[in-house]
């Protein structure tokens, strides 16, 4: 099992953790979700969505008299707040773990879980969470789901986690789906708030604090299978009739995150605001703060993962803004985690929020997507990684890096897709395996993987899979010559 590391700003070094298994790495100011039918479509809607660039912080309009909270006062002509009270400041070292891949499936990191899929044919693969429980059905789907639940994160888990000394909290990805079921999520969800309640007792019963992150939208807010859904997808198995019928299929070329709208492709821009999208969003973050509001584990809320770098600037800022209000109007004393868009710049957040209490910017670190170099380069680019935050800190508030890892290359399995690679990776040779045996055991359909098999299908656009019963890793960097001091 992998667990992603969570860090605050500025300690980068200080937990790489592990689990038994493997180590490696509101609609206007009340903003009350399902206070009414989303805002209609306008025809400045898509000239809204191409206001995408960095934008300088609202003027406070002088006629808004504010909305009280019970520590501060908000203006949402400014998204600023004023007379903070500091009632709990934010200013505890985070160090903790992710619990990934346990509410939402992400095939790298629990494979066992996919290989039931391997040499299957058109509608009969599932590649992330939202095609996991199409395929299956809500039956069948939900029975492995409720043993994935109980064996992915254990008490003994946990309780491993806090006896290390080294983690104090815990980030835990949820889909928006688990609140608000919608498509093949209905019924293949069932009991995971029942499950997500017993984690939420054991961290409290161990001392660990919970950062609840909602890791998934409808329609994906990024393109990603950790948004549930790999978007966008195509059949190609008609055009891969020779050398030998093959069922092939496409996602990285035609990669698209219609969460908040429409994206064209060529345009590289939203044609269209999707109003209802957003809404249901919102309408989860209120669930959420109803659930657990009052549960002692829970430390805060993150109310998306990873928007992409493309999601239009302002209508976000919006959202984030909503979701502050709603979650604040319940929980006054939760801290509010925002993602960075992969925009971590004082030109995109600086003055955002500014005087708001309790919230921090996420930005995740990942040295796998560079070029292939020595270690030195890996090591000036995290010494850069800290000038950067630093300057954040300075220019927004306190910084928290939600995902990082030591990994320098793309090898390991299905990193960037089930059966399939992002164009032009990995980079470096990789090195090959044994594949771990399956988490479940035997009984889990499709485990072990077949050692007598090459890399089956469906094949996307790049390489990536079990063959012969190996599977590829990272690479090592302690070689032999380095050993020997070479």
């Amino acid at each position: 099992m992998i667990l992603r590391p969570l860090a605050l700003a500025g300690a980068l070094s200080s937990l790489l953790a592990s689990s038994p298994a493997s180590v490696s790495a509101a609609t206007a100011e009340s903003a009350k979700a399902g206070a009414g039918p989303p805002p209609p479509a306008d025809a400045d809607d898509a000239e809204k969505a191409k206001e995408n660039a960095p934008t300088q912080p609202n003027e406070l309009d002088a006629s808004d008299p504010g909305r009280q909270f019970k520590h501060f006062t908000a203006y949402s002509s400014s998204q600023t707040c004023a007379a903070d009270e500091h009632a709990l400041p934010f200013n505890n070292q985070i160090r903790g773990v992710n619990l990934g891949g346990w509410m939402v499936l992400e095939p790298w990191i629990t494979p066992s879980l996919f290989y039931q899929f391997l040499g299957k044919g058109e509608g009969e693969v599932g590649m992330d969470h939202y095609s996991f429980c199409e395929v299956l059905g809500p039956e069948e789907g939900n029975r492995q789901l409720r043993r994935h639940w109980k064996t992915w994160v254990t008490k003994e888990l946990i309780k491993e986690l806090a006896d290390s000394g080294a983690v104090n909290s815990l980030r835990v990805p949820v889909g928006d789906f688990m609140f608000e079921p919608y498509g093949p999520y209905v019924g293949c969800m069932d009991g995971s708030l029942d499950a997500l309640e017993t984690v939420l007792d054991w961290a409290h019963s161990y001392g660990l604090s919970v950062l609840l992150d909602v890791h998934t939208q409808r329609d994906s807010q990024n393109g990603f299978d950790n948004s549930g859904m790999s978007a966008n997808f195509q059949w190609t198995s008609g055009l891969s009739t020779y050398p030998r019928d093959l069922t092939t299929f496409q996602h990285w070329p035609i990669r698209a995150a219609n969460w908040m709208g429409t994206f064209d492709p060529r345009a590289i821009n939203y044609m269209d605001i999707n109003h209802d999208n957003i809404a249901h969003s919102l309408r989860v973050i209120e669930k959420i703060v109803d659930l657990y509001q009052d549960h002692p584990a829970v430390q805060g809320l993150e109310p998306v993962n990873e928007p992409w770098e493309l999601t239009p600037l302002k209508l976000l800022k919006k959202f984030y803004w909503d979701a502050y209000l709603i979650m604040k109007e319940k929980a006054p004393y939760w801290k509010f985690v925002i993602h960075d868009s992969f925009r971590f710049t004082p030109e995109t957040w600086g003055g955002f929020m500014k005087g708001c209490p309790d919230r921090a910017l996420d930005t995740h670190i990942y040295q796998a997507w560079m070029d292939p170099a020595d270690r030195l380069t890996f090591y000036n680019n995290a010494c850069a990684q800290k000038k950067q935050i630093a300057l954040m800190e300075r220019e927004f508030g306190p910084v928290i890096v939600g995902e990082w890892s030591l990994a320098t290359n793309n090898c390991v399995m299905w990193l960037n897709g089930f059966n399939d690679d992002l164009p032009g990776f990995p980079r470096s040779p990789c090195k090959y395996i044994a594949c771990s045996e399956p988490y479940m055991g035997d009984e889990q359909p499709g485990a072990p993987v077949d050692v007598g098999k090459p890399v089956q299908g469906p094949y996307g656009t790049g390489m990536s899979g079990p063959s012969f019963g190996i599977c590829p890793v990272d690479r090592d960097w302690m070689t032999e010559r380095y050993n020997r001091g070479e």
